[in-house]
């Protein structure tokens, strides 16, 4: 007890591993990308890269540890059926020549046990779909269980959160099963050392004869997510921007990015 500095914190959160997002003004912003042990949100519109990110993100966990990744493994839990595998073989494919056209296949299959192809990396991600919010805390409920038998997986992509809890008329019953679920999930990413990763959309809120859009779930919510960054289409210059709106580490900062057939990118 009274053993902890603030120093000890500040270094345990600089050696914190992440996973890049391949936009690399964004990633810098970050510290190195999404950061393990962190609830993150990205929030947006219909159309503003919110899926995109989450299936770059599960390509990107299982980055060899020769470049930086982590080699590890995702869970993609889908709520509103917006996952594409079609569109993951797609970056699949796309990632597979990258490396293999940049680092030598040698050097490749020394640094990974099992080969860095396309396939390997659609077998890397384990997906669920959760129909209604009582088959989404089933399936976090499982989680504990399937990150003990396997130790690889590093990240858990919940994409949308804010879907199937939106449909709980009462307040009171809503709240506290978003609280059940984000605990579950900050006692999972400080344990296991995890990303988790969730979606979210926008929502218009009232207030007497002033309305804005903002965030769905509320303040309860916004509480207990630790870094929220919202996504938008910026028609006019045909390029999307992450505004991290909510962090521990930096100020609200807005990025641009693009999403090419081979994923998130910078704008350059």
């Amino acid at each position: 007890m009274f053993k902890t500095t603030c120093f000890d914190i500040w270094r345990q959160e600089k050696e914190m591993p992440h996973i890049v997002t391949l936009c690399k003004e964004l990633d810098d912003k970050l510290g190195g990308g999404i950061a393990t042990g962190l609830i993150t949100e990205f929030c947006g519109g219909p159309g503003c890269g919110k899926t995109q990110m989450c299936l770059q993100l599960c390509i990107n966990v299982q980055f060899p540890r020769i470049v930086g990744g982590l080699q590890s493994k995702a869970v993609y839990l889908d709520t509103n059926q917006d996952f594409s595998p079609a569109r993951l073989l797609e970056m699949a494919i796309c990632t597979e020549k990258r490396f293999h056209r940049t680092l030598p296949k040698s050097d490749l299959q020394t640094s990974t046990q099992t080969p860095f192809t396309a396939n390997t990396i659609m077998n890397g991600v384990t997906y669920i779909y959760c129909k209604s919010y009582l088959t989404l805390q089933a399936a976090v409920g499982e989680l504990r269980k399937m990150l003990n038998e396997d130790k690889a997986i590093k990240l858990i992509v919940i994409d949308s959160f804010s879907f199937p809890l939106r449909v709980i008329e009462d307040v009171a019953e809503r709240t506290g099963i978003l609280y059940s679920l984000l605990t579950e999930l900050q006692q999972l990413v400080v344990e296991y050392q995890l990303v988790v990763v969730i979606t979210n959309e926008l929502t218009t809120r009232v207030n007497g004869n002033d309305w804005k859009i903002c965030p769905a779930l509320g303040d309860s919510h916004a509480h207990k997510i630790n870094q929220r960054i919202i996504l938008s289409k910026c028609n006019e210059q045909k390029h999307f921007v992450a505004l991290v709106e909510k962090s521990n580490i930096i100020p609200q900062v807005a990025v641009p990015f693009v999403i090419k057939q081979n994923g998130i990118r910078d704008v350059s």
